[in-house]
This record gives C-alpha cells, structure tokens and sequence, in this order.
C-alpha cells in the first residue's frame, strides 16, 4: 500500500511562533481520512502543506515530509495525481466566473485556470475525460447550466468534478459543505461516499462532526497547531477527545453509523 500523506516531525513557522509543531501524519492510499479541529487550530496550514502551496520549515532535528512519496512536486504535476477543493477556489469561481457553464468550468481543471481561454488548446481526449467526470458524479445536467444560475451545492459539485477530470489517487476536500442547506449537505456526503466506496481516497478537513461519513477509517484530531489524537474512528472520535479539542463539555452520538454531538448537562 502507497502513502499518500507521509509526516514526521514536520514543523511550520510563519513568524517565530510555529503554527504546526512535531507533525508526525500518514494516510495511507485507500484510507479514507477525517481532519477534524476547531477554527483556528491549524488545519488551514496543514492542508497547504499536503497541497504543497507551502512546505515545512526548516528544523535542526531530522524530519520527512512526503506527498505520494516525493518531497517535492510541481503543483501542476501533483493535481494530477491529489485533487483538491477548497472554499477559496469556490468563491474563485461564484464571484469571478459567473458566465462560464459546468463543462467549461470542469474542463479548465486540465489547465489549473479559472475559466478556459482562447490560447488554451482542448483535445477529444480532455473532453472525454471531463465527461467522465460529470457522469461520475451524476451531474450531467449541470454541463451547459451557467455558474451564475446554479445553486452553491451544483456549482460544488462542478469543482469535485474539475478535480477528477484526472485519475486522481486522491481527493482534498476542505470544509465541502460550507453555506449548503440540508438537503445539500447530505447529497454532497451521499457523493462523497460515492467517490469513497469508487476507489478514490477521500481526505476530509472539517470542523463539523456530522459530515464524517461511514466509509471514514481514520480520524485525526487537531488542537493548536498539534495532533492531539489520531488512528481508528471507533477509538478516537469519543466525548473526551471531542471536548478537549473543542474547549467545551461535549457528548458524541452515534446512530446508524453517523455521528453528532451535544453539549454535556
């Protein structure tokens, strides 16, 4: 089995304080994975590390910081082969790009653009591919649907589908649900457990305990720029661990298989 996220003693300062102290991390390919810690606790810098938008701080002590088992990538190499989603190219799009349709929309992830344009050269292959994707997901009737008119929860789903226009061995998904209503919500955690149950390796970042879906092996606790805890859900997403990474008296529910919390009376 391939690691797809392969830490050790990984450090990152932005000033003098670190931000992500002794990171020692590995996701291994297949294994589905949750990054769960509240605002503010590091998980922004710890996806940008796994993205390699940035990379570890030098330290005197021996580290190892591996990505599909290189140290070092092009970024567009690496969207090849890890696909990414953040809220921040979400709004990338909602704001800047409100003309282009679903498929032009997919279609530009072969080109890490946002939006396709006139010296851009798309092949059959790229088109086939980017139906692929659309079929994938089940979205079809979102290739000639404007990004102006779609709902928050279809032009989401525009970006998954963008992301795996390659034969990802991996998915990033930050925060997915963000500003989608219920219905959204569960439909969007139906798709990933779609892409999951697929092949694809789903490596979620939230703060929300109900979007940790059933086919989510490994958890992994974030609380100040540290692991607090991870390995197994079943051991390590409990009340006790919950409260101390949330600062406040929490009891975690499951019931089918999905999990919620409340406060502690």
């Amino acid at each position: 089995m391939n690691s797809i996220v392969l830490f050790d003693n990984v450090q990152l300062t932005y000033t003098e304080k670190p931000v992500l102290k002794n990171i020692s991390l590995r996701i291994e390919e297949g294994e589905h994975c949750v990054i769960l810690g509240a605002n503010g606790s590091g998980k922004s810098s710890l996806i940008k590390l796994i993205n390699c938008e940035l990379y570890p701080s030098y330290i005197n002590e021996p580290f190892r910081r591996e990505i599909l088992g290189n140290e070092r990538w092009v970024v567009t190499e690496l969207r090849k082969h890890l696909g990414v989603v953040t809220n921040d190219l979400h709004t990338r799009f909602a704001f800047e790009s409100g003309y282009l349709s679903g498929f032009e929309t997919v279609l530009s992830g072969f080109f890490g653009t946002i939006g396709l344009f006139d010296h851009l050269e798309v092949t059959a292959e790229q088109i086939e591919a980017a139906g692929r994707a659309f079929e994938r997901l089940g979205i079809e009737h979102l290739r000639e649907k404007r990004l102006s008119e779609m709902s928050t929860g279809e032009l989401r789903k525009c970006i998954v589908a963008r992301a795996l226009v390659h034969p990802v061995n991996a998915i990033l998904l930050d925060e997915p649900t963000v500003g989608l209503d219920i219905k959204a919500q569960l439909d969007f955690i139906e798709m990933m457990r779609t892409l999951a149950r697929s092949g694809t390796t789903v490596i979620l970042v939230t703060h929300h305990i109900e979007e940790v879906f059933e086919e989510i092996q490994k958890v992994v606790l974030i609380k100040e720029g540290r692991l607090y805890a991870q390995g197994n859900k079943d051991e390590v997403l409990n009340s006790d661990n919950l409260s101390e990474v949330f600062n406040i008296p929490l009891e975690v529910h499951i019931e089918q298989g999905r999990y919620s919390i409340r406060p502690k009376i």
